[in-house]
């Protein structure tokens, strides 16, 4: 009857494991999300702002953020560095941005650790978003859409939270299966 009881408990103990760290890989897979930007993506502004502003659904970790704006000739228009308070990432441009289309490439870190990045476009003055910007990527601007493709989930790298949950209940399974066999075996040793 003893080993009847422990057997029990040991299922239930890897039971009890297997439900608990099937919910741990959807609570990771959660990053932050762009919510709000200025100006926003293919408006035209008449006046250039001083500042490109982005907001998130979560606190940004103060590490590794980078911006740039750049005009159709490739220009970076960016004055200093990408400033973050909080939930918000403001990017100071120079002064007197000339009329014409924009391109802002952004990267930051999220809540989690994550770093997320995106690109979009607008224009000053009578300029239409959706210039052709220049082909011709820095070492930078190609590691940072490396880490966009692998951090929205496009990449081939991050594991889905499916898989993982599979994997989980797979080596639970194998647990299960070995503990019956161990069980069985010690219980034939004890009879002999």
């Amino acid at each position: 009857m003893t080993i009847f009881r422990t057997f029990a408990r040991l299922v239930g103990a890897v039971l009890l494991t297997a439900v608990l760290l099937m919910g741990a890989p959807l609570a990771v897979s959660a990053h932050d999300q762009i919510i709000g930007q200025f100006p926003n993506e293919d408006e035209t502004v008449e006046v250039g702002p001083d500042a490109i502003t982005l907001e998130f659904t979560g606190d940004l970790m103060d590490i590794t953020q980078l911006a740039m704006v750049v005009d159709a000739d490739g220009t970076d228009w960016v004055n200093g560095p990408l400033q973050v308070d909080r939930r918000t990432a403001t990017q100071p441009l120079l002064p007197e941005l000339p009329a014409g289309s924009y391109q802002v490439r952004w990267r930051v870190v999220s809540s989690d650790g994550h770093p997320i990045s995106g690109v979009f476009e607008f224009a000053v003055g009578r300029e239409t978003p959706g210039a052709t910007f220049g082909l011709e990527e820095s070492a930078a601007q190609q590691a940072d859409a490396a880490t966009s493709s692998t951090a929205d989930g496009s990449g081939t790298t991050v594991l889905s939270p499916l898989l993982v949950t599979t994997l989980i209940g797979a080596a639970v399974g194998i647990a299960l299966f070995a503990g019956v066999i161990a069980s069985r075996w010690f219980f034939i040793q004890r009879k002999k």
